[in-house]
């Protein structure tokens, strides 16, 4: 580990979701180009803790607890201060996190312009009001410290463990010639959640019509609502094994042809993996959580006339997300597939 007394410190702070904190995996590769030298590290929370293990590019893991008592998060936020961090980029800006970057006391402290948190900053990047890339809006603090970023592509580092629980599972189940496909029907947020009923509809066609061996995946809190979605089909799918980290289920997806799903942190985890992406979206804008011109991953969004949307007070019922069925995501995962095996053969 490089000693921070002999290096500039760079502290990249985000507790948000799994898929927003894969989403800054960018700005670390970023940093650690352009400053080889620096000592950096990362501030999340315990869920989000698997998403930076074994990344080459950063040195520390700092893990806040939310649920801490006073005393602790007092020593805590000593910490953060004792450590003299030079840079601190916040890339949650909420109340606590925007406490802690003004309470580390760090030269420069960059985030953006919201609200009346922006005070707790000495170098605010005003937001683009254009939609764009996730990756593209984080890189806009980095640009503020005359960084360049270095593309769009996620990081998440497989370890050996993970990677043999992946090919012991998938081997059990891989037919030679059939396309193994991971299918998400879960979301956090409610406006993101397509129908369960079409979901098992669109995963019989997958098995009935492609001759797909369908996994479906769950992680903490989820395989009942998974199993339900099992237990519509017609035809029989394959439910992922118990994972003990997000490693083991990226090591999964990173085995399948294609993954299906609603616009959540796995989709984001396949994108990281390599594999080709279907994604159903509701509200939420394709240009932000999509990357951009990039003809392996695809999504479906329907324009049902509701003007300005805000995803998380949807007046009209989730509309967009209702009008979209199981046969549409089909033919575009359908298309996506043949692509795949004609640029294989093409490869050969």
């Amino acid at each position: 580990m490089i000693s921070m007394k002999e290096h500039s410190g760079f502290l990249i702070i985000h507790t948000g979701q799994i898929g927003d904190n894969l989403l800054t995996t960018p700005v670390i590769r970023s940093l650690r180009k352009a400053k080889p030298d620096a000592y950096i590290a990362f501030l999340t929370t315990p869920p989000n803790y698997h998403v930076f293990t074994y990344n080459p590019y950063l040195d520390e893991i700092i893990v806040l607890d939310k649920s801490m008592q006073v005393g602790a998060y007092r020593r805590f936020l000593l910490n953060i201060k004792k450590r003299r961090f030079d840079i601190v980029l916040d890339y949650l800006c909420n109340p606590r996190t925007a406490f802690i970057t003004w309470f580390s006391d760090a030269k420069q402290r960059v985030s953006y312009d919201l609200r009346f948190r922006k005070y707790a900053y000495n170098i605010v990047v005003k937001r683009d009001p254009v939609p764009k890339y996730s990756v593209d809006f984080k890189y806009d603090l980095l640009r503020a410290l005359d960084i360049q970023g270095d593309g769009y592509g996620l990081d998440l580092f497989i370890p050996g463990s993970a990677e043999g629980f992946a090919r012991e599972f998938v081997s059990s189940i891989k037919k030679d010639s059939a396309p193994l496909i991971t299918l998400s029907v879960v979301s956090r947020r409610a406006y993101k959640q397509w129908d369960p009923e079409r979901f098992a509809r669109l995963g019989d066609m997958l098995i009935s019509r492609l001759g797909a061996s369908v996994i479906l995946l769950w992680g903490p809190g989820e395989k009942t609502y998974v199993q339900q979605v099992m237990y519509m089909m017609k035809y029989k799918p394959f439910l992922s094994p118990q994972t003990q980290s997000i490693k083991e289920l990226a090591a999964i997806i990173r085995h399948a042809d294609m993954h299906i799903g609603n616009d959540n942190g796995i989709k984001h985890i396949a994108i990281a993996m390599g594999t080709p992406t279907v994604t159903v979206h509701g509200p939420s804008d394709p240009v932000s959580w999509e990357p951009p011109d990039n003809p392996l991953h695809v999504w479906l969004k329907k324009d049902v006339g509701c003007g300005k949307c805000v995803p998380r007070d949807c007046k009209y019922d989730l509309k967009c997300l209702d009008a979209i069925q199981a046969e549409e995501v089909f033919t575009l995962a359908s298309s996506l597939y043949d692509r795949i095996k004609k640029a294989a053969q093409s490869a050969v």
